[in-house]
């Protein structure tokens, strides 16, 4: 057993001392713009530290309601990679921190009249936020391996999916007709979260431009 042990704690220090470097990605993809350094520990495994955000706004009909729509994109990133044919070909997984948001403000229809379902109530605003999992796993592959040794500049790609969870929708209404409402925003969040239930699992796919020293 100790044996055993001793042989394992000198793979990892010679795998520790022959570490190809340290290299920085500037990335941009579906999870946004990006900055990401990547740690070698041999020819076949490296590891990631990430970061992503981005802001987007644009119009949207949701359910039965018309929005402004501010998708808020944050992230950071533990990531795993494992090459298999010591090349630039690799397979990953690992966690994200993800504060990804989208934010949804009703537009009315007349001012202070807002539609639910083809029916006007006098509110002074309907809001949603939607959110997803704190923590979501990561599965993906991808090319490129930025910590090589000798790398220099170099080009690299991911194509996965985030584990993020089934959306969580929260929708709020204020004005002298909230109350009468609020039978209709119950039946509408429940809508808007039905018609985001794909986004459980959210796609990435992503391109980057390394430099390893």
């Amino acid at each position: 057993m100790k044996n055993s042990l001793l042989i394992i704690l000198l793979a990892i220090f010679s795998a520790t001392v022959h570490a190809e470097g340290l290299a920085l990605t500037g990335k941009v993809g579906s999870l946004g713009l990006g900055l990401e350094l990547t740690k070698s520990y041999s020819e076949v495994f490296t590891s990631r530290l990430g970061f992503n955000a981005f802001n987007f706004s644009a119009n949207t009909t949701q359910g039965t309601v018309n929005y402004d729509a501010k998708l808020k994109l944050q992230s950071m990133s533990a990531l795993a990679d494992w090459y298999p044919m010591q090349g630039a070909f690799r397979a990953t997984g690992g966690l994200f921190y993800n504060n990804n948001k989208l934010s949804l403000n009703a537009i009315p229809t007349t001012p202070g009249v807002y539609s639910i379902n083809g029916t006007p109530y006098a509110l002074n605003s309907l809001q949603s936020d939607v959110t997803f999992n704190t923590v979501a796993p990561y599965l993906g592959v991808g090319w490129g391996n930025p910590a090589a040794h000798g790398k220099g500049w170099g080009l690299t790609s991911d194509f996965g999916v985030l584990l993020q969870g089934s959306p969580k929708v929260g929708m709020t209404a204020t004005g002298p007709g909230a109350a009468a409402a609020q039978p209709a925003i119950d039946a509408e969040r429940m809508r808007l979260q039905d018609s985001l239930r794909n986004f459980k699992l959210y796609p990435v796919a992503t391109m980057g431009i390394s430099y390893q020293w």
